[in-house]
């Protein structure tokens, strides 16, 4: 029997019917695109060359798990996440006009901008809360769902063997048994993003703890105002200069006004964990590096700069940190992040300590000792 949590509706069966559309015919085309432009064969081999070229102290960007799917070479194993990259940063398929990781223009229907929609697709009903559709929401997601499979057909020279399915899975029977299954599958889909959520919250108590001695200084208002009209701001000084405490104390006050922390490691994380529905402040320590430049994260950097300058919510804002000495380094004189719109710089002259925050630091240092 269902579990009641699942109890058959109307509108149950809407959400499980586009859970089936998702895990079926939106996964079997980008698994068919992505024979067309790598054969079986060949993958493997492409992925192994991919993962050697990368920096030796970076972490892979797909999990020991992941690797044993690619080795199989049984692309029907392949889920939407791992399709993604491979169509990304394996396959040749050009990016689309706002570039991968980023929601396409409406009006490009190239196949970079299809793929981006299947993902983000699969994102929006992974992050749902909400186990129902209304008929109106179904109804257009169909239509949004099936216009996006004819291109893509379309490219692959075949019949119209999707587009049916979809025609079928919205129209077909479903006990509902079926319904609570495709609904926990889609569920399940985001599970690891729950457990992400759960780490990002016990960080954030963390920051709290250390937060409770932290000292707005006279500039501070301007620093707050910049962030709340900028997509992503850097805060740059030198070690002990209170880059990342700052950061972190303006993430906390976004949180009181309904912002969801998100503390990544990696640039290309935001499009992973992002959520169109809540905004959210990610924040990146040692954006660039930490001794010196990782020309590896300036590479990334530039690779996902649409990310930061066009988020899916608009609200959503990006706080990084980054030594003086490597935000000084001449190779990242073209990077989006010396914007001085974009740019706090703790030990400029009107961000440096002035008398009066001096004096403030040494009583809250006495309070402490007391």
């Amino acid at each position: 029997m269902a579990n009641s949590k699942y109890s058959s509706t109307r509108e149950t069966t809407n959400l499980a019917r586009v859970a089936r559309i998702i895990l079926g015919p939106c996964t079997d085309v980008l698994c068919d695109v992505l024979k067309k432009e790598i054969p079986p064969l060949t993958l493997s081999q492409k992925v192994k060359t991919y993962l050697a070229n990368l920096p030796k102290r970076k972490p892979p960007p797909i999990t020991k798990e992941q690797e044993r799917t690619i080795l199989n070479g049984n692309y029907s194993d392949f889920d939407i996440t791992l399709l993604f990259f491979l169509l990304r940063n394996i396959s040749n398929i050009s990016p689309h006009a706002k570039q991968w990781g980023n929601e396409p223009i409406s009006s490009d229907r190239s196949v970079s901008a299809n793929i981006e929609r299947i993902r983000l697709i699969r994102n929006k009903y992974g992050h749902c809360t909400d186990i129902s559709i209304s008929d109106t929401d179904f109804y257009k997601k169909v239509l949004e769902i099936s216009s996006i499979i004819q291109d893509l057909e379309k490219y692959l020279g075949t019949s119209s063997v999707y587009q049916d399915a979809v025609v079928e899975i919205g129209n077909c029977c479903m006990d509902p048994e079926q319904e609570s299954k495709y609904i926990k599958e889609l569920v399940d889909l985001n599970k690891q993003i729950k457990d992400i959520s759960v780490l990002y919250k016990r960080d954030s108590l963390r920051w709290e703890e250390d937060d409770k001695v932290f000292l707005e200084t006279h500039n501070f208002p301007v620093m707050l105002d910049q962030v709340r009209n900028q997509p992503y701001v850097t805060f740059v000084g030198a070690p002990g200069s209170g880059k990342t405490a700052t950061a972190r104390h303006i993430a906390l006050k976004l949180q009181k006004e309904g912002y969801e922390i998100c503390p990544v490691k990696e640039i290309n994380k935001i499009e992973d964990y992002c959520n169109r529905n809540i905004p959210q402040v990610f924040v990146i320590d040692d954006v660039l590096g930490i001794f010196g430049l990782n020309e590896h994260e300036l590479y990334m950097i530039n690779k996902y700069s649409e990310r930061l300058r066009d988020l899916i919510n608009p609200k959503t804002k990006t706080l990084m940190t980054c030594r003086e000495a490597v935000f000084k380094n001449e190779m990242i004189s073209e990077c989006i992040l010396v914007k001085p719109e974009n740019v706090v710089n703790l030990q400029s002259r009107e961000n440096s300590l002035n008398d009066d925050d001096k004096q403030n630091l040494l009583q809250t240092d006495l309070h402490k000792e007391e």
